[in-house]
């Protein structure tokens, strides 16, 4: 049986090297981000994140929600885009999810979030058009 010091010391090393991971499955995604202008579509009292917006939102959500310590859920497939971009006039948009499995149950969950984005050489286009 390991010490309270040393099993505190490997519960830590274990959250890091998770949030290590995560970073580094995630990364890739930011890699393929959009040059989003810093307009943002908005309706209503909703403002849409832009797509690294949203997956830095993701990340963070994951990151907590599968802490080895504090999570309920683990780890199945990081954040990730889901299904294709689609199109409103000059703004993209689509859908970044998460699949994890709750501890508990080992249940399949997907949480998703969406994005929109005006494209710089949109948005430059728009502004000559004024």
């Amino acid at each position: 049986m390991h010490s309270s010091p040393t099993r505190a010391c490997l519960q830590h090393v274990a959250a890091v090297a998770a949030l290590l991971t995560a970073f580094a499955i995630a990364t890739p995604a930011f890699a393929r981000s959009l040059a989003c202008s810093s307009e943002r579509f908005t309706t209503g009292k909703r403002t849409m994140p832009s797509y690294d917006e949203a997956m830095a939102e993701c990340i963070a959500q994951e990151t907590a929600m599968t802490n080895p310590e504090s999570g309920a859920f683990t780890p199945l497939r990081s954040c990730h885009e889901i299904g294709s971009k689609g199109n409103h006039g000059p703004w993209l948009h689509g859908r970044i999810g998460v699949d994890v499995v709750e501890r508990s149950s080992g249940d399949r969950y997907t949480f998703e979030g969406m994005w929109m984005c005006k494209p710089v050489a949109e948005a430059a286009a728009s502004s000559h058009r004024r």
